[in-house]
């Protein structure tokens, strides 16, 4: 049987834990989750706090609580649901119910995921029947501090599905908002095109309960992640694209096709009673107890993305314009008309064949070849089916000047080698005249 669920009215949970308040209709409710959850736990409140929301001398301090069963520690989130409940020593408390039960997830830290878990419980009890489990100034905290300020985006979220979902005669049927193609863009390698980042979104009224969807596509059609791996699960916020392989392009034209399948998966919760406290009206100690599993409940119709994409060639030469001869080491990049790179290579002297989806395109030379200049830097061209449109980037070889200051420096050389041999034959001159001329006698 297809299992169904409820947003639970956190009010009278946290006043009469044995009551549970379902939508009004009864054909809402999520049928009991069996054996996912221990039966009997024993709480301990520890000496160590946590304080993650404080704005100017406000702060809000919360003991952890931690969780054994028969005598082996427990790491899961738990939350003492009424703020009276105070220090627990070796309490035991028993299942009462386990629900699928929609509160977000603050954090992957069991601590500060319980923290503010309960602190979301507290603001959200408050706002909805004027009641003081927080006082102002800690609702001032959590509206002003950067860490309070997820709490308050969901309870918007919250309270908003929960007024559409009182609203509602009859079980409605949850959609994703249709995806617009016409701004779908597109990236192109030598082996595949796939499209940009889409990311599917649920109605404003019940975005709360759309936390992940799954891409379902068939070959040759891929759906891959913002890092190009191959993937089909993805969580609320996150993108996909769809990626077809070149060789599997027929005829010019590209069929995307995925069915987008939205979920809503939440963790299963145990709510636990003490054991031998009376249940007085306005104390009655319980805990809700994150009991470590999910439940995915698929409510949502399938969003079903189908439409043709006409696709042309491109052909681009980075040439020399005087020998028309292809040009090596020069950078070039094809742009969208939104100004998305659609395209980018290093030429190798070889003209280029790229099948892009048919539009208007920027072809741009970025890096010119060595030893030339850009006479043609770019051009504004039409990418048609069934044709082969052409690009041609020319550039001017600049003429060879030679290193002035290096050629002084070797004549110098030179001059100075010259003078240094005339020198040298000059002194050897004068010195073979001097050992030939007879020494004067002296005369007495």
């Amino acid at each position: 049987m297809k299992k169904k669920y409820a947003i639970i009215t956190l009010s009278l949970l946290l006043v009469v834990a044995s009551t549970i308040l379902l939508i009004n209709k009864s054909s809402y409710a999520a049928n009991a989750t069996i054996n996912n959850c221990p039966t009997i736990i024993t709480a301990n409140t520890s000496s160590d706090t946590l304080t993650l929301i404080e704005y100017g001398d406000t702060k809000i301090t919360l003991p952890k609580i931690e969780i054994t069963v028969d005598g082996e520690r427990r790491n899961t989130a738990t939350i003492g649901v009424d703020r009276n409940t105070g220090t627990i020593r070796n309490q035991d408390y028993r299942k009462e119910n386990e629900l699928v039960f929609p509160l977000p997830t603050f954090s992957n830290n069991q601590y500060e995921n319980a923290y503010y878990t309960q602190v979301f419980m507290w603001y959200m009890n408050d706002l909805m029947n004027s009641t003081n489990y927080l006082t102002a100034k800690e609702k001032e905290a959590i509206e002003n501090s950067n860490n309070g300020k997820k709490i308050i985006a969901t309870a918007e979220e919250y309270e908003k599905y929960g007024n559409w979902m009182f609203s509602q005669e009859q079980e409605p049927v949850l959609t994703l908002n249709s995806i617009d193609t016409t701004k779908i863009t597109y990236y192109a390698t030598n082996d595949y095109i796939e499209t940009n980042l889409i990311t599917p979104e649920a109605p404003e009224n019940y975005t709360y309960v759309f936390t992940n969807y799954k891409v379902d596509v068939t070959s040759p059609i891929m759906g891959v992640d913002k890092n190009g791996n191959e993937k089909t699960d993805f969580q609320k916020g996150e993108g996909f694209k769809l990626r077809i392989p070149l060789s599997a392009i027929k005829n010019n034209e590209i069929n995307f096709k995925a069915n987008i399948i939205g979920r809503g998966e939440f963790k299963i919760w145990g709510e636990y009673a003490a054991t031998g406290v009376s249940r007085g009206v306005n104390y009655y100690p319980i805990l809700a107890m994150d009991c470590g599993k999910t439940e995915v409940i698929q409510t949502f119709e399938t969003l079903n993305l189908n439409y043709t994409q006409q696709v042309g060639t491109l052909k681009i030469q980075v040439i020399d314009a005087e020998s028309k001869e292809g040009l090596k080491d020069a950078e070039v990049v094809i742009s969208d008309q939104m100004g998305n790179i659609v395209y980018r290579y290093k030429t190798t002297g070889n003209e280029l064949n790229i099948t892009l989806p048919v539009g208007e395109y920027t072809v741009k030379q970025i890096v010119t070849p060595p030893n030339y200049e850009a006479r043609v830097v770019e051009q504004k061209i039409s990418v048609i089916q069934n044709r082969e449109t052409e690009a041609v980037l020319e550039n001017i070889q600049l003429i060879e000047v030679p290193d002035t200051s290096e050629t002084v420096g070797t004549i110098s050389v030179i001059v100075g080698l010259i003078i240094l041999v005339g020198g040298i034959m000059i002194i050897m001159s004068i010195m073979r005249k001097t050992k030939n001329r007879p020494f004067p006698m002296n005369k007495n």
